[in-house]
């Protein structure tokens, strides 16, 4: 039996801590996840979904405010004896003693083909770039921000339609197994951890809210990209009428020559609605007004007859 404990937060991690919990092989000891939170209008504390499905099946879950320097929570894990340490978006980079707890190896979970994108916010940014394909890769822990020796990889196909949403998808299905395979070939001594080639490394930030403001002199391409990767949270948006105007499905169009400046709103004979960019155009096919519904393009204009031409 090989025994565990993780560190794990969004909903993605809840796929995977089932996966293992189905994996007769290993025994979970303890969920480490964040703190509940006040959620919605009337502020309701809610816990999040790795959380609950950890008590559901009888796991203790510790919830600290802060690890660095927390010796009452270090000692508290140290009691539990596992062989692994499992880590996937958890959103703390865990200090040197942490790292040490487990008997064998620390394990992180990667949404990238390490060394590229390391950091906060990897399914998006391969998508922000354009990547055809991205992966999962199961790396040893170090203090360092993705820096440890990487156990294995799998690749994972990006489509031309892929979103946030449906990768984070892909990433939630298939990483469970493939890290309950990696480490028991790991735990075989099948497996021979590599060193990452730090020439070869890139890095991505956590996203804000802010950076979905489309900049049209961009190329419709670009804010194509971007839409990818901030669909479905935070989303891109532009200004209309001094209100945010999000664009939850769009696509481009590799145009000829429009004589229009960037940001102008156009309609072509087809009933096509685009905004003009740099270069192309960003052709839209569902919108939501602050503080209205979503609509489809078509519905929005008829509403909203002088939004063509308008430059937003």
């Amino acid at each position: 039996m090989i025994r565990i404990g993780f560190f794990w937060t969004p909903h993605l991690s809840a796929r995977v801590l089932q996966d293992f919990l189905n994996a007769s092989e290993f025994e979970v000891s303890f969920v480490v996840t964040g703190e509940d939170k006040l959620v919605g209008r009337h502020q309701v504390l809610t816990t999040n979904e790795v959380k609950t499905l950890a008590l559901e099946n009888s796991i203790p879950v510790l919830q600290p405010t802060k690890i660095r320097g927390n010796t009452e929570f270090l000692e508290e894990i140290k009691t539990y004896d596992v062989d692994y340490l499992i880590v996937v978006a958890y959103g703390k980079i865990l200090p040197m003693e942490i790292l040490q707890v487990p008997r064998k190896y620390p394990i992180n979970i990667h949404g990238s083909i390490l060394p590229k994108y390391r950091g906060a916010s990897p399914i998006q940014a391969s998508l922000i770039a354009g990547e055809t394909e991205t992966g999962v890769t199961i790396m040893m822990m170090s203090e360092g921000m993705d820096e440890g020796d990487i156990i294995d990889i799998k690749k994972i196909q990006i489509n031309t339609g892929e979103t946030g949403e449906t990768l984070f998808g892909k990433f939630a299905e298939i990483s469970g197994e493939f890290a309950i395979e990696t480490i028991e070939k790991l735990d075989r001594w099948e497996l021979s951890p590599k060193v990452q080639n730090e020439n070869e490394a890139t890095y991505c930030k956590k996203i804000t809210k802010e950076e979905g403001l489309l900049d049209f002199t961009k190329t419709a391409k670009e804010l194509y990209h971007l839409y990818q990767g901030f669909a479905p949270w935070p989303w891109v948006y532009t200004l209309y009428k001094e209100k945010k105007l999000i664009i939850e499905k769009c696509f481009y169009e590799e145009t000829t020559e429009i004589r229009w400046v960037p940001g102008t709103v156009i309609q072509k004979e087809d009933k096509t609605i685009g905004i003009v960019c740099g270069k192309w155009l960003l052709t839209l096919q569902q919108v939501k007004l602050e503080w209205k519904k979503s609509q489809s393009a078509k519905e929005f204009l008829n509403g909203q007859q002088d939004f063509i031409s308008s430059i937003l």
